[in-house]
C-alpha cells in the first residue's frame, strides 16, 4: 500500500514553504516571462501566412525553445531550493547555465521536438483552410490539434519530472534522468494530470480579477508540482 500525499496535502507544503517567499518566485516567474518573449519577438521572421515562412519560423522557436531549456532547468533548481528550506534568490533561474546546461537542453528538446511534430497536421490543415476553407478541412484540423494535445499532455506527465532529477542526481546522464522520470511517473501520471486539472478554477477567477493573481497562482502551481516531486522520491526510497 503507498503512502502518496493527497494533492490537497501537496498544495498544503506548497504553501507553508511559499510564505515569506511570494515576492522572490513571483519576481523569477516574470524574469523568465519576459526573457521567453523578448526571444520570442526577436527570433520571429515574419507573420506573413506564407508556408515557407511559417516553416522558417517554427524551426528558429524550436532552437530557441530547446536553449530555453537551461532556464527550466534553473526555475526547478530554485523551487527545488525553496522546498527543502534553502535560500532562494531569483538570479537561481541562471543556475542552469553552470548544472548540466547540455543535459539540460536534451531534457527540453524532447518537450519541443513533440510540440513541434504533433503541431504540424495542425498547421498545414489550418492554412489549407485559409487558402480555401471547408467543412472538411477545419474538421481535419480540430481533430489533428487533439491529437497533438492528447501526445503533449503525455510526454509532457511521462518526463515531468525530469528538470527536478538533474539537480537531484547531477551524475545522471540525460538519457538516464528521462528513464527515471519514466519510471517514477508509472502509475503517477493521472495523480499529475488531476493536480494540474485542480488549478483550472483558480486560473479561470484569475483572469476574471484582471489576470494579476495568476502570478500568485503560477508560483503555487509549480511549487505544488515540486513537492510532488518530493512525495514520488520519498516514495521510490521506501520501495528499496
Amino acid at each position: 500500500m503507498d503512502s502518496y500525499k493527497s494533492t490537497a496535502q501537496l498544495k498544503g507544503i506548497a504553501k507553508e514553504q511559499s510564505l515569506g517567499n511570494y515576492g522572490t518566485l513571483i519576481s523569477a516567474n516574470v524574469m523568465i516571462f519576459a526573457i521567453q518573449l523578448l526571444v520570442s519577438g526577436i527570433t520571429t521572421v515574419s507573420t506573413s501566412g506564407s508556408i515557407i515562412i511559417v516553416i522558417i519560423n517554427n524551426l528558429i522557436t524550436l532552437v530557441v525553445n530547446i536553449l530555453l531549456g537551461i532556464l527550466m532547468s534553473g526555475k526547478a533548481f530554485l523551487y527545488m531550493n525553496l522546498l527543502y528550506s534553502q535560500p532562494v534568490s531569483t538570479t537561481d533561474i541562471f543556475f542552469g547555465l553552470k548544472q548540466q546546461p547540455q543535459k539540460a537542453v536534451v531534457i527540453q528538446s524532447v518537450f519541443v521536438i513533440v510540440d513541434f511534430l504533433v503541431s504540424i497536421p495542425a498547421q498545414v490543415f489550418m492554412i489549407l483552410y485559409i487558402n480555401k476553407p471547408s467543412y472538411n478541412l477545419m474538421a481535419a484540423m480540430i481533430f489533428a490539434l487533439a491529437i497533438g494535445i492528447i501526445v503533449n499532455v503525455y510526454i509532457s506527465l511521462v518526463y515531468s519530472q525530469s528538470f527536478f532529477i538533474l539537480h537531484d542526481f547531477p551524475d545522471r546522464s540525460a538519457k538516464e534522468i528521462l528513464a527515471t522520470s519514466r519510471h517514477l511517473m508509472k502509475g503517477n501520471k493521472f495523480r499529475l494530470f488531476y493536480l494540474n486539472v485542480s488549478f483550472i478554477p483558480m486560473y479561470i477567477l484569475g483572469c476574471i480579477a484582471m489576470f494579476i493573481p495568476l502570478l500568485w497562482i503560477g508560483v503555487y502551481r509549480y511549487a505544488t508540482t515540486c513537492a510532488f516531486y518530493q512525495d514520488l522520491i520519498a516514495n521510490a526510497g521506501k520501495e528499496r
